[in-house]
């Protein structure tokens, strides 16, 4: 009885670990008590390694679309941490934090961003327009507050070849392919497919802006069982403002 009872008490604390884990996610990142600057804090570019970074922040996450690499040519290992953030209607944001490492495991950059569900930044609400209006508007040396106020906060954030931070605003639209409508072939290679329509900002050290792209990227992702990981995108136009 006094086994069971042990086995018992194990197994509920297991259970209320893994529960704890996919609730809150990241611990420290699901903190609403501590602000972005006081997480960034924690990591130093240019010293802080990586196994740092995860004593502090656990294992990166790991997605299908996770980006693992900067942008465009993949000079640096990226990693993502995700957090949480909940209230009594259950989780209402992911706050992630996003790393670029060299080859020595050493953080060459990092960033922090909350990606809202229940809101629309100014990008989402309006794509077209504000994507023209904000290749009109913002310019090299340009605040973070400025892009913010023409683009909304952003959901995702990644770097460059240099390093360099990119925040990411993107329109999806993704729809069943014919293959997902085929009965037992959809439940082992259904895909679908669309097209997001991205502005891609890039700031330098001193958080000034220095570039703006605009990027159109094809999608292909499983929808099945035996392809449930599989995710490909590819970039069909790309334009930079300077």
């Amino acid at each position: 009885m006094k086994i069971k009872a042990v086995l018992t008490a194990t197994l509920f604390s297991l259970s209320l670990t893994s529960c704890s884990a996919w609730i809150h996610g990241n611990k420290t990142l699901a903190d609403d008590s501590q602000s972005d600057r006081q997480l960034s804090a924690k990591i130093v570019d240019g010293k802080t390694t990586r196994q740092e970074v995860e004593q502090t922040f656990g294992l990166k996450a790991e997605a299908r679309n996770t980006r693992n690499k900067s942008f465009p040519d993949g000079k640096y290992a990226l990693a993502q941490y995700i957090g949480h953030l909940n209230d009594l209607a259950g989780t209402y944001a992911h706050r992630s934090l996003y790393v670029a490492y060299d080859s020595n495991n050493i953080v060459v950059n990092h960033a922090i961003t909350t990606n809202n569900f229940r809101e629309k930044n100014v990008f989402e609400k309006d794509p077209v327009n504000v994507k023209n209006s904000a290749f009109a508007s913002l310019n090299k040396g340009d605040s973070q507050s400025k892009v913010v106020s023409l683009l909304g906060q952003p959901r995702e954030a990644t770097f460059t070849d240099n390093g360099s931070l990119l925040w990411i605003y993107s329109s999806t639209e993704i729809s069943r392919d014919a293959s997902s409508y085929i009965p037992l072939y959809n439940m082992v290679k259904g895909t679908e497919s669309g097209q997001s329509d991205r502005i891609y900002v890039e700031f330098d050290r001193k958080n000034q802006l220095t570039n703006l792209y605009s990027v159109t990227v094809s999608i292909v992702q499983g929808t099945s069982m035996g392809n449930a990981w599989d995710y490909q995108e590819k970039i069909v136009r790309l334009v930079k403002k300077y």
